[in-house]
């Protein structure tokens, strides 16, 4: 049985992990969907979201794309969404993990920081048509589990049965520490940008960007619910794990976030 790491000090059960985290062969995601395309439209999710800070700089180094350079802060982003009502495409959850990286944009030079998709796991052949727009998707069994102040979301290997990743998030009744917030200030307007034909497509942040995370209930709470916690994070000890080849290192913050509203996803080309 591999050995495990995990965040924040929690028992691991004897269970046997194993395979990737978020597991992305390249050659599969040359694969074409076997559904039509459908387009997008979403009404309501929810979704749980950790940062860590990474320990191996050198592993983490070799996994961003030439197109991008390393940051100052290695930084990983572990989230879990449910988008459970849609307006039109079937229901499906995902699963993805990122890593902060810097783009200098084409036009002016201008150097920004972003998210890169290292893996993205989808439960509905519709949703895999992301990967036209450069999402590195991959047909998984991914599962949300509410349980009122308990969030678990876990990422499953191709048979459906062996966990590749378990992130779970218990809330607490006070907000997010003045620590926590300077560093939301900080990934709040950090915005996800995936790769087509080698070149960068800005896919936008929570919330639009016009509010700080935390006070986006406060804003609009017909629209946005959400709760900190403190976040844990399982996963294999083994060479071919995403998770395990960062060297997952210190908790940061986390949230559960819930959002009632009618959109789609917007993108640009850096």
């Amino acid at each position: 049985m591999p050995k495990f790491a995990t965040i924040a000090l929690i028992v691991i059960l004897a269970h046997p992990f194993c395979g990737y985290a978020l597991e992305t062969d390249k050659e599969e995601l040359l694969f074409r969907p076997s559904q039509p395309y459908v387009e997008h439209i979403f009404l309501e999710q929810e979704s749980i979201s950790a940062y860590f800070e990474v320990t191996n700089i050198e592993e983490y180094q070799k996994m961003i794309p030439s197109i991008f350079t390393m940051p100052e802060k290695p930084l990983c982003l572990v989230k879990i969404n449910n988008f459970y009502k849609m307006e039109s495409a079937p229901p499906y959850l995902e699963a993805i993990v990122q890593i902060l990286v810097k783009f200098k944009r084409p036009q002016g030079g201008e150097e920004i920081s972003a998210w890169h998709f290292l893996g993205l796991s989808v439960t509905s052949e519709e949703a895999l048509w992301g990967r036209i727009g450069g999402y590195p998707k991959v047909l998984r069994k991914v599962t949300f589990e509410n349980q009122a102040n308990r969030y678990i979301g876990t990422s499953y290997a191709r048979d459906g049965q062996t966990p590749t990743l378990k992130l779970t998030l218990e809330s607490k009744t006070s907000g997010p520490t003045q620590e926590e917030k300077r560093f939301l200030d900080f990934v709040s307007p950090i915005p996800g940008l995936t790769i087509k034909d080698g070149k960068a497509i800005n896919r936008g942040v929570v919330g639009g960007g016009k509010y700080k995370i935390y006070e986006l209930e406060k804003a609009a709470p017909q629209v946005w619910n959400i709760q900190f916690g403190d976040g844990t994070l399982e996963y294999p000890s083994v060479p071919n794990n995403y998770l395990s080849r960062l060297g997952i290192g210190k908790f940061i913050t986390g949230f559960w976030l819930k959002q009632k509203a009618r959109y789609k996803i917007q993108y640009k080309q850096e």
